[in-house]
């Protein structure tokens, strides 16, 4: 499994937003190519590969959390935040380059400490507002031109459109809710009966959509009706 899906898999899990996780990965990509062992400053510790600046901190022989050096899918390089990432790794018994404990620590670290970002990426409803949060509360680079804001979305919505258009063309096809307390109904149009209301996260196994954008899905919870349309 490539490091785009892993990533894109366990984030959906956990944020429940396509476009949430989109402008996370999209994020991630500008910060460090999805790469978890990029190590950006490196020169400065005279350590001589990444590699044995892993080891190194991974056994205590080096003082990561206060040298200053960018690691990580997330590019951690604040002490504080440095010393989190490392205590948690070190708490799971595992390395600095274990991608599960980093993407563990990143969901961690944005849904317990920085809120307003964590309920912007599962509330999202576009790429580039929440990536935008993203990059100016969560990741805070030097440069936040407005370049560089159109980039990261950019990498975002090429995520999107990756996993997304995916997912719909598997054998068995399938959407995703991204709204909550939307209406299941009998067939497409606000006129016709709801059944149910379902919310964002919910998925469906789905057989095509109309002219009009309405999904047909195959819903089982409903004793009476084997396929309905959500809307």
């Amino acid at each position: 499994m490539t490091n785009e899906q892993l990533i894109w898999d366990y984030l959906i899990d956990k944020i429940k937003n396509p476009y949430g996780v989109a402008a996370v990965m999209g994020n991630l990509m500008a910060e460090s190519n999805l790469n978890q062992t990029c190590t950006t400053g490196l020169a400065k510790t005279g350590i001589s590969s990444v590699g044995n600046y892993i080891a190194f901190s991974d056994t205590g022989k080096h003082d990561f959390a206060n040298d200053g050096v960018a690691f990580g899918l997330v590019q951690w390089c604040y002490k504080t935040r440095k010393q989190g990432f490392l205590d948690y790794v070190r708490s799971k018994h595992t390395s600095i380059c274990d991608i599960d404990a980093q993407l563990e620590y990143l969901v961690k670290e944005m849904s317990e400490s920085y809120k307003p970002v964590w309920s912007a990426v599962c509330n999202a409803t576009n790429i580039r507002e929440a990536s935008d949060i993203v990059m100016l509360k969560y990741e805070k680079p030097a440069n936040t031109s407005e370049s560089f804001k159109q980039r990261r979305a950019a990498y975002g919505e090429e995520y999107y459109d990756m996993f997304m258009t995916a997912e719909n063309t598997d054998k068995e096809k399938f959407v995703r809710v991204t709204a909550n307390n939307v209406n299941v109904r009998v067939g497409p149009g606000k006129d016709k009966n709801a059944i149910c209301r379902v919310n964002k996260g919910a998925k469906f196994q789905y057989y095509g959509t109309d002219d009009n954008g309405w999904n047909g899905i195959v819903l089982w919870l409903h004793p009476d009706f084997s396929e309905v349309i959500i809307e």
